[in-house]
């Protein structure tokens, strides 16, 4: 009899094997001798299984092929060695832990160089996978929906991960990282977490490639890292009074392209963000699209090649020492007439310093006031002007009302924590 289970009953981070653990599929010498020749153990997992399961077999290929792994302590399925495999199992259910930083989890990867998730389902667990110090690890075709307090995806310490072609439900965050250099997140649905869809945080050229982010309590964000690159993803519907489809908050050389911020409360927010392009994204429908601010430090930014389309405002600015090249790109507002453009207006600067100030953003004199100041350029405001402005025809649909809404709200939670 060959077992590819390597239990470990002493480990301190991880739980024992329960003792109702049922493998149902007897190996035999047969795939023994097979699994030397080819040098992959297999785990053939069927029907019902009781957790909690620890592997430790480097190379090991779990098959679930529909088995159900079921546990409620600790995690249900621990995987502690280099390159094992699994595929194709339902894991249902986990410890209580919930703390956002060191929860159960369905599955739990440490040391687990370049393992493969592939075509799992999660239920009932607080986080679907934990992993740390497993780089090069890749998780791809997740099916998971969350109980509401931690993460979907935690990933720390683990360069060069993949999170592909998941879909993300009901979790604090989508996807959480900490310290995981060249990670990809790519082609994923992350839809009505309760803070953010990704969350990437002390990393380094990571990679958010073409998600759909959608409806999430707040947004996404990028933070404190550097030369991270946000290109082509769907960020939409982050409509809370705080909600904002992206912030870039104390980056470095981080670029956003070619992304879609549609219906948001904010599109964009730089904070404290140096030498950040912003360059062929479309801002539709939002109440602001770009947002430049400050907390602590300073802000630099070339903003280049976006279109504005449908935005209450295109762009404010609460940064006095603010660098931000604007340049050639297109909005509905603008005249058409070979003169600089300035996506933003004098009533839109004030607004950036007294929020209060949007009950009145759609109010009939700030309306004729804005106006007026697009159609005499001697009124409009000469800092950051687009000298290269293109014009960009107008929706033909009206403004939703959630924006103003959105904004009243916004309003209302400033003044209560003031």
């Amino acid at each position: 009899m060959y077992s590819a289970v390597q239990a470990l009953p002493g480990s301190t981070n991880v739980p024992s094997p329960g003792p109702t653990l049922r493998v149902m599929h007897h190996l035999g010498w047969w795939p023994f001798f097979l699994g030397m020749v080819l040098a992959a153990p297999v785990l053939q997992l069927r029907g019902e299984v009781e957790g909690p399961l620890v592997l430790a077999t480097p190379g090991l290929l779990v098959e679930g092929r529909g088995a159900v792994l079921r546990g409620d302590k600790g995690h249900t399925l621990s995987l502690l060695a280099p390159g094992i495999r699994v595929r194709g199992l339902t894991v249902v259910g986990a410890g209580p832990g919930d703390d956002f930083f060191e929860p159960d989890a369905a599955i739990y990867l440490r040391g687990c160089r370049g393992c493969l998730l592939e075509g799992i389902r999660v239920e009932g667990a607080p986080t679907a996978v934990r992993m740390e110090d497993s780089p090069r690890a890749v998780v791809r075709g997740l099916r998971a929906k969350g109980l509401g307090e931690s993460p979907g995806v935690l990933v720390y310490g683990s360069p060069g991960v993949r999170v592909e072609g998941s879909h993300l439900l009901g979790y604090m965050d989508a996807v959480y990282v900490e310290y995981s250099p060249d990670m990809v997140i790519r082609d994923n649905l992350l839809e009505g977490n309760g803070r953010y869809g990704f969350h990437v945080m002390f990393s380094w050229g990571v990679r958010v490639e073409g998600n759909q982010s959608l409806r999430n309590g707040i947004g996404n964000a990028v933070m404190h890292g550097a030369e991270n690159r946000v290109v082509g993803n769907l960020l939409a519907g982050q409509g809370s009074p705080v909600g904002y489809g992206l912030l870039v908050q104390d980056e470095r050389g981080t670029r956003v392209e070619a992304n879609r911020f549609q219906e948001n409360t904010l599109g964009l927010v730089l904070m404290d963000a140096q030498g950040v392009e912003v360059k062929g994204n479309r801002f539709q429908e939002n109440g602001t699209a770009l947002r430049i601010t400050r907390e602590r430090g300073g802000n630099s930014a070339w903003v280049e090649g976006n279109a504005f389309q449908g935005n209450l405002y295109d762009l404010l600015v609460d940064d006095p020492e603010a660098e931000a090249k604007v340049v050639g790109n297109r909005y509905d507002r603008a005249s058409g007439l070979p003169v600089p453009h300035l996506p933003t207006g004098s009533f839109a600067l004030l607004l950036a310093r007294q929020p209060e100030l949007s009950l009145f953003a759609l109010s009939p004199g700030v309306l004729l006031w804005e106006a007026a100041e697009a159609q005499v350029p001697g009124l409009r405001l000469v800092a950051l002007a687009d000298p290269k402005a293109e014009p960009l025809a107008r929706e033909t649909r009206p403004h939703g009302g959630w924006l103003f809404l959105g904004l009243l709200g916004g309003v209302l939670w400033w003044r209560w924590r003031a």
